[in-house]
């Protein structure tokens, strides 16, 4: 018996107990429901007989999606690039009439939505971007449409520590006696070598002392030129601190607004730190000062660099300090 058929039966059998006991409150009562509730299965039952007891679904259940083939999505996917603005409706036709395939149109459109081609400009685009690796046929759309294909290609790609170093500012909360505390940190895109600082305030001023304070001569220690930062649009990465990177020639660069995940290294690392250092932290002892704060971070970092093994494709099961101090071992 199903969820469905079980709640039926109860409602037939409260009917039933008012009939007999002639007591439409006492009934309710025994069922602990409201009388109202009470007379709005009655109306259902008179109106639709027993099947108006059903308990009402508000959505309908989500179906399993059709598999279609893998040939037959290439099928679609040659036809939609042979007849680009063609719409869901005449490609389904099409192939029903050469292939003897038979897909409805929103087969077809969800097919080309997964593939990317759910637009007529997306289909066309493609065409345009194959005839200019093919046959050398650019058109100014064509340019400015590679040109941002690479710049996102490029945007957090880096070759070795220094060439693309990740900066976020991560708000650890309000503590009594402490007052608000923020943390600043920096993720290299290269290596994944993580470093973590307490702010004493959020300011561009700050954010500017931990560039040249913390993170210009932790890069020269090691052996790197420290080359570009990308941050988010916050006013701690403005004024003072553009300012600096244009005295230090540091190239700085700020994701697009509302894309977030575009700094995902440092946003990562943030989370890392949150779940595996101060939720647990605050759990184990009571802080009183940023700098009993700054001592623990200080440890976490040192394990997370140096002993934490990180499995992503740039580290492979190495720690981040492996790659980022290999410069300044190979000199010595």
């Amino acid at each position: 018996m199903t969820l469905d058929d079980s709640i039926l039966t109860w409602r037939r059998h409260v009917i039933r107990r008012a009939a007999e006991l002639g007591s439409v409150s006492t009934a309710c009562r025994e069922a602990g429901i409201s009388r109202t509730l009470f007379y709005r299965w009655q109306r259902r039952l008179e109106r639709y007989g027993v099947d108006g007891l059903h308990p009402r679904r508000q959505h309908a259940r989500p179906g399993r999606p059709p598999q279609v083939p893998r040939h037959v999505e290439r099928l679609v996917l040659a036809a939609a690039l042979a007849w680009p603005t063609w719409g869901c409706g005449r490609l389904a036709a099409q192939l029903a009439r050469e292939r003897q395939l038979r897909l409805a149109p929103s087969t077809v459109q969800r097919i080309l939505r997964r593939w990317g081609l759910g637009c007529r400009r997306d289909r066309l685009a493609l065409l345009e971007r194959r005839a200019a690796q093919t046959c050398g046929l650019l058109t100014e759309r064509t340019r400015r449409q590679l040109a941002r294909a690479r710049s996102r290609s490029r945007h957090v790609h880096a070759e070795q520590p220094g060439d693309l170093v990740s900066l976020d500012t991560f708000y650890i909360g309000k503590l009594k006696g402490v007052g608000k505390v923020w943390q600043i940190t920096a993720c290299d895109a290269a290596c994944s070598y993580g470093v973590a600082w307490l702010l004493p305030a959020l300011s561009a001023e700050a954010a500017a002392a931990f560039l040249t304070g913390i993170l210009v001569p932790l890069y020269r220690r090691a052996g790197w030129p420290l080359q570009r930062v990308l941050t988010d649009g916050g006013s701690e990465f403005k004024g003072a601190f553009a300012e600096t990177c244009r005295t230090l020639g540091i190239r700085h660069t700020r994701t697009k607004p509302r894309h977030a995940w575009t700094n995902g290294f440092v946003e990562r690392l943030q989370g890392t730190i949150l779940h595996e250092h101060w939720r647990v932290e605050f759990r184990r002892q009571y802080f009183t000062n940023r700098a009993a704060m700054q001592r623990t971070l200080d440890g976490f970092m040192k394990f997370y660099n140096e002993q934490r093994p990180h499995q992503g494709y740039r580290l492979r099961g190495r720690v981040p300090a492996e790659i980022f101090w290999g410069a300044a071992a190979a000199a010595s």
